[in-house]
């Protein structure tokens, strides 16, 4: 009997892992013992959803150790290696709010030393041995003792946590697979901390990214696809009359679905639905449209004005593991099928910053990638430009099949034009497949589960 140990602290991680083949496909194995970590407080969540023999699960709180001064200051570290768009927005953004000689000196010199670091590939090394070995690499030792791993799984290639069980895993010689949980992390997460034995990636672009960017060899690299649109093949899990009855939208009516950037990223999120609603009421969309407003799971905008507006369902996904605690959100199957459901009955996607472009291509929705603010006129930085310069975003416009739009007339123009012809930009999005989806077959499930269980078998 051997025994794999597997982190789960990422929200989204239920979402791609536990609600896909892969879990099922490693359950079904009579000779392996799965061992999963989370945090304490999801431990009898997890287990109502993703119990069964051979699968424990082991709360342990991660804050302890992440949150001490020096382990900050070696995570924060491998962001100066690292000079993608997104981490020189960042900083830009750090000296916007502390503007002043100071932080003008600061902001240049920090810039200049991430060029250089970044740029030199002999510092990368460099840093990682710096990393593991001035680093409380043994934290994790007492309960690795009790599980004695035959194999670790770390689901977050780039997580701050996952990194904990990565070195333990290395200073023990256990047998180190991770996967690139999202199709960001190699471009906003720092350089990657610790070299594992093999990765798992979902794409072509993001395999890529890790070989330019991270110095990791391409033969040591699985690409997989993403499993949790695996199920997606078959279609929708409910039919329209009872999905439309279910969010209480009107069946006569098509639907667009809206994504807003979130509490976080943005304070002009209701005006963009104001905008769509004025357009309504003007004449400038057709009165048979509504809109289905999914919210940021976690830090969702304040869209109470839209309430009891026939025109507006106003979504906020995902279930809350703490009682009026969004930031601990996780995914149950039910969750994933309402998003499955959302997109399939939607004729529009639109999205200000967030990776529904991928889950809109595998049904081939036409998207538009909303990047103005509102009724305000911002600075860049302060601005929802920004986010479609990020690297992953920026990649995924170059493929051609997503309009960005930068002003309320192009909005409304880029909704009538596809409301028309949903099969404009068709070959843009046939594009987005091919990179950054891999392959839509209903099998990247099973691809990372038996790339994990063919590695375990060869030690």
């Amino acid at each position: 009997m051997k025994t794999i140990i597997i982190s789960a602290y990422n929200t989204f991680i239920s979402r791609n892992l536990f609600n896909t083949d892969v879990l099922k496909i490693l359950k079904k194995e009579e000779g392996l013992n799965i061992v999963i970590f989370c945090p304490p407080d999801k431990v009898n969540f997890f287990q109502q959803f993703y119990g069964g023999p051979r699968v424990a699960f082991e709360g342990l709180d991660m804050d302890q150790f992440i949150r001490r001064p020096w382990n900050k200051k070696l995570y924060r570290l491998s962001f100066l290696l690292e000079n993608s768009q997104y981490i020189k927005d960042q900083r830009l953004e750090r000296y916007e709010n502390n503007k002043n000689i100071a932080g003008y000196l600061n902001y240049k010199w920090v810039g200049l030393v991430s060029y250089v670091l970044s740029s030199i590939l002999i510092f990368h090394p460099i840093y990682r041995v710096f990393d593991l070995f001035f680093s409380e690499r043994r934290a994790l030792k007492p309960y690795f003792d009790k599980f004695n791993p035959d194999f670790v799984f770390a689901a977050d290639s780039f997580g701050e946590i996952d990194i904990w069980f990565m070195k333990e895993a290395r200073s023990r010689k256990t047998p180190l697979i991770t996967m690139v949980r999202s199709w960001d992390n190699t471009t906003t997460k720092g350089i990657l901390r610790l070299m594992p034995d093999k990765i798992i990636v979902n794409s072509p672009t993001v395999k890529n990214e890790l070989i330019e960017i991270h110095d990791y060899q391409a033969d040591d690299i699985f690409v997989a696809g993403l499993p949790q649109f695996d199920v997606w093949l078959s279609g929708p899990t409910e039919t329209r009359e009872h999905f439309f009855a279910r969010i209480g939208a009107d069946p006569s009516k098509k639907l667009i679905l809206f994504a807003p950037a979130g509490a976080v990223l943005s304070n002009t999120d209701w005006q963009l639905c104001q905008i769509l609603k004025e357009a309504l009421e003007n004449g400038s969309l057709p009165e048979n449209v509504q809109f289905l407003v999914r919210n940021h799971p976690q830090h969702p905008a304040d869209l109470s004005k839209f309430a009891g507006d026939p025109s507006f369902i106003i979504d906020n996904p995902g279930h809350m593991t703490k009682a009026g605690d969004r930031k601990n959100i996780e995914f149950r199957p039910q969750d994933s099928e309402h998003l499955r459901n959302s997109i399939y009955y939607s004729d529009i996607v639109m999205y200000v910053a967030t990776s529904l472009g991928l889950d809109s291509s595998v049904f081939n929705k036409p998207q538009i990638m909303v990047s103005f603010d509102g009724f305000e006129k911002k600075p860049y930085i302060r601005s929802v430009k920004r986010y479609n310069r990020e690297d992953c975003l920026y990649n995924l416009v170059r493929c051609g099949g997503t309009k960005v739009v930068k002003s309320k007339e192009e909005w409304i123009m880029a909704i009538n034009a596809y409301l028309k012809n949903p099969t404009l930009d068709q070959s843009g999005r046939d594009e987005i497949v091919k990179q950054h989806l891999y392959k839509i077959d209903g099998k990247a499930g099973e691809r990372i589960a038996n790339i994990l269980l063919s590695f375990v078998k060869q030690f």
